[in-house]
């Protein structure tokens, strides 16, 4: 990408002091236990939110007891300032370790509530004056890019070189590199489908605050939707090409020169390789990964990892021999 990459879009400009982070999540009677450093680090600063893996010093994350099953080294290596697990976390770490953990029944409405108290200027998309002009005064915009009628650039954009954002289309906290083409009417950067039931079993949407990171030489179909991440990036790789009426979910990473044809729905967090071709109206499953070189053939129903070099067929998607 020609363009400077920027950090995640994590700050505020103010930080929260760790111990008012505990306290509140004590007092709303989410924490169940919190390690002993958080006694010793209570005025320690927290500036932002990244994923567990990505983390600095900080920033504040959440992990799921399935991820810990998968990969239990997930706890020790994280390196920012205060993370929220599931009940019994604590147990699988040995002492002392860098950062404070946060026992919780149900991590992830913890961190929902946490973003909602403390960071919730992180979810909220600021909108230019219509009676001003098209970009949103937060936002960089290239002197060489163009903008079609009814284009409208949200806060938290940065777009490069020779980049044409095609007519009615809206555009928000994403990072757009150099000669990228965005059709019409599509939407990036909105937040995705992501929702955790409340204690009263009513639905509360998890605030996004991540972006879009779309690279050099990518091209964007017409009526196309990409989420901005829940934490981390959705990325376009570059040189890759997505068609129009395609939804692109919450954290997908979409590889170099990949291929994805009209009416595809990726489901969030799915890792799509380099060179890939992903035919007409295929549905892939959330979370899953599928390899560099691979195709999903034409209506594929793709539940299952997909191996590097492989072409896979039907519903559900099964592999075949290609010729």
């Amino acid at each position: 990408m020609t363009s400077p990459v920027k950090p995640p879009f994590v700050s505020i400009g103010l930080s929260v002091r760790l111990g008012e982070i505990t306290r509140f999540l004590g007092e709303c009677g989410t924490a169940v236990a919190v390690s002993p450093e958080g006694n010793d680090r209570v005025d320690e600063d927290v500036t932002g939110i990244r994923s567990d893996t990505a983390a600095e010093a900080g920033h504040i994350s959440w992990v799921s007891a399935n991820l810990l099953a998968k990969d239990p080294a997930r706890l020790p290596r994280f390196r920012g300032a205060i993370l929220i697990g599931p009940e019994g976390s604590g147990a699988r770490l040995g002492r002392p370790v860098p950062f404070v953990l946060v026992e919780c029944r149900r991590p992830r409405l913890a961190m929902i509530r946490v973003i909602q108290r403390f960071f919730a200027a992180l979810a909220e998309t600021e909108w230019p004056d219509p009676a001003v002009g098209q970009i949103q005064n937060t936002s960089t915009v290239h002197n060489s890019a163009r903008l079609q009628p009814g284009a409208v650039i949200g806060s938290g954009v940065c777009i490069g070189e020779n980049v044409t954002v095609g007519p009615n289309s809206v555009v928000a906290h994403c990072l757009i590199g150099a000669r990228v083409a965005i059709g019409a009417n599509c939407t990036l950067g909105f937040p995705g489908f992501g929702y955790e039931k409340d204690e009263d079993g009513r639905y509360v949407r998890f605030p996004h605050v991540g972006r879009v990171v779309i690279g050099d030489d990518v091209e964007i179909g017409s009526n196309t939707c990409i989420d901005r991440g829940g934490i981390g990036d959705t990325v376009i790789e570059d040189g890759a090409k997505i068609d129009n009426l395609v939804h692109v979910a919450h954290n997908v990473r979409v590889g170099k020169n990949s291929i994805v044809i009209a009416n595809t729905m990726i489901g969030g967090s799915v890792e799509i390789g380099d060179d890939c071709w992903i035919a007409p109206s295929v549905s892939l499953l959330n979370k899953i990964t599928v390899g560099n070189g691979s195709v999903a053939g034409m209506g594929a129903n793709v539940i299952r990892d997909v191996e590097p070099g492989a072409t896979v067929v039907g519903n559900p998607a099964k592999p075949i021999s290609r010729k």
